[in-house]
Formats: structure tokens, sequence, C-alpha cells
């Protein structure tokens, strides 16, 4: 397992938030990102620390 840094939309204010999440590859790390804040909030593509 793997760390990966993206930045993400929070709603309703509309903040821009780096978070991590752990995942085996950059793509899971995507689909973990898109399951908590929805693939319209992903600002940057998650990138491995």
């Amino acid at each position: 397992m793997k760390t990966f840094e993206a930045y993400v939309r929070i709603q309703p204010q509309g903040w821009v938030v780096k978070t991590q999440v752990v995942a085996d590859n950059s793509q899971d790390a995507y689909f973990l990102l898109q399951g908590q804040y929805g693939a319209g909030n992903i600002v940057h593509l998650p990138s491995e620390v």
C-alpha cells in the first residue's frame, strides 16, 4: 500500500484542500477520492508521496 496526495474541492464552501489516501496504485486512489468527494470535485490527480 502506498500513500497518495491530491487536491479536492469540499462543498458547500468550495474550498480546495489537500488530502491523503492509502491505496495500491494511483487509479485506486482516484476511485477512492471519487467515491468520497465526487468526480467533479477532484482538482488535481493523486500523486505518490
